[in-house]
């Protein structure tokens, strides 16, 4: 322990008479000052390493990029779980093409989805001035055009955000014909006397087709009538059935009888695994060869193995040419029209008017009506709807509908004059079924 502190005593000795020059401060800032500058290659080198980075993120994300590039942004609140799910795998075709008027309005087409069903078109209307309503409204009726004129719409619906400055729109069109490749989107401001056309192209390489297909071909018979389901396609966007009531011989034999019937509507729908599937829409159009209906579904689940297609109810238009005695004052008359209950319940007249009261099934209406008053055959002036009382009889319940019918004048002789009634039968009938080999 001596020997150490004497060491250091020996050294604090030393460093005690240690003597600094007087110029060694300048002399220390001379020699900096002369060092010459040398060029930082650092700098080089870390931007060299950054781009790598960059290149390696990029590399590693491209699928995550190209995947949100194929969506369409912003339509979430728009679409139905369907489409949602069809966006979020990236399929549809990117569009992303825009028309603007002069009054700073703005149409872009974002993309389309196409499949065997439909053609489903995707675009936003924008206005800086917060009326994109207005704007909507003053461009009517936009359409999808095709070859030599011909038009694809069949509805749409869309929302508008809080600031109404966009609107999003989905508009939904037949599946466009073979041949169709360059299309537009077309639109007309009334207010601004301008046409707006977007073209686009079909890329049918990017079309999804459909997953299943079933020519049915199967005739039913529902209130005298016959309807024919002629097929069920299921695709990525929809479920459709096909079908056609009555046929051009049918429609003969009613021409050379002097009768007239005409289908209103049917009721259909789909069952997969024992679950209905949401209906989305349906059309009817006649022609000499009879009424042909389509019925949009949702799409069909992936893993469906059982479908069924149940009629649920048919309504439709009947000549019937009944001539009814009547008298004054409450009747409570019964009578049977087709199997059809009605029941006259009273007659009055009041200011000038004669009124029939009357009970039917909620679902049955005197669509053609008149009343003989003293020899002069008098058109119903309105139909004033009334109560409804619900009846059970055992296991089934109806709903049954009282209406007041007016007539102009008053007179001594009254004749209920009925040519045409409508009305719906339920049926809940399962009239096919099919299963999906695994």
């Amino acid at each position: 322990m001596d020997n150490i502190e004497s060491l250091l005593n020996e050294g604090k000795n030393k460093l005690n008479k240690l003597k600094i020059p007087e110029n060694v401060e300048d002399r220390l800032r001379d020699a900096l000052d002369n060092i010459p500058n040398k060029k930082r290659k650092f700098h080089i080198k870390w931007k060299v390493a950054a781009l790598i980075i960059a290149i390696l993120l990029i590399g590693y994300n491209v699928d995550t990029l190209a995947y949100y590039a194929k969506q369409l942004i912003g339509y979430d609140n728009v679409m139905n779980g369907t489409l949602q799910e069809l966006n979020e795998l990236g399929k549809g075709q990117i569009i992303n093409k825009s028309c603007t008027f002069k009054d700073g309005s703005k149409v872009t087409l974002d993309g389309i989805m196409l499949d065997d069903n439909n053609l489903i078109v995707f675009y936003t209307i924008n206005d800086p001035s917060g009326n994109v309503e207005e704007i909507y409204r003053d461009f009517g009726f936009m359409y999808v055009q095709g070859l030599f004129g011909v038009t694809y719409n069949r509805g749409g619906h869309g929302q508008v955000n809080e600031d109404k400055t966009e609107m999003k729109w989905i508009m939904t069109c037949d599946k466009p014909m073979f041949y169709e490749r360059k299309m537009k989107l077309k639109f007309h401001s009334i207010d601004m006397e301008e046409t707006g056309i977007i073209e686009f192209k079909l890329d049918r390489n990017q079309a999804m087709g459909h997953s299943l297909k079933i020519g049915i071909n199967k005739e039913i018979e529902a209130d005298q009538r016959k309807i024919k389901i002629k097929s069920l396609i299921a695709s990525p966007t929809s479920t459709v059935i096909k079908g056609q009531i009555k046929n051009i011989i049918e429609l003969g034999i009613d021409k050379v009888k002097g009768e007239h019937s005409m289908s209103s509507d049917i009721e259909l729908s789909i069952i997969a695994n024992g679950k209905d599937i949401q209906k989305q829409g349906a059309s009817m159009s006649g022609s000499t060869k009879g009424s042909r209906f389509n019925m949009s579904y949702d799409a069909l689940p992936h893993d469906t193995k059982d479908i069924q297609i149940v009629l649920k109810s048919f309504s439709g238009y009947h000549d019937v040419k009944e001539v009814i005695e009547l008298q004054k004052g409450k009747i409570n008359k019964d009578m049977k029209i087709l199997e059809q209950d009605i029941r006259i319940n009273e007659v009055y007249e009041s200011e000038g008017n004669t009124y029939i009261n009357i009970t039917t099934d909620e679902d049955l209406i005197l669509s053609t009506v008149f009343l003989d008053i003293d020899g002069e055959k008098v058109e119903a002036e309105q139909t004033i709807e009334g109560n409804f009382e619900d009846i059970v009889e055992g296991d089934t319940e109806k709903i049954n509908q009282t209406r007041t019918i007016e007539f102009k004048g008053t007179g001594e002789n009254l004749k209920l004059d009925i040519q045409r009634i409508r009305y719906n039968r339920t049926y809940n009938e399962t009239i096919y079924e099919y299963s999906i080999e695994q």
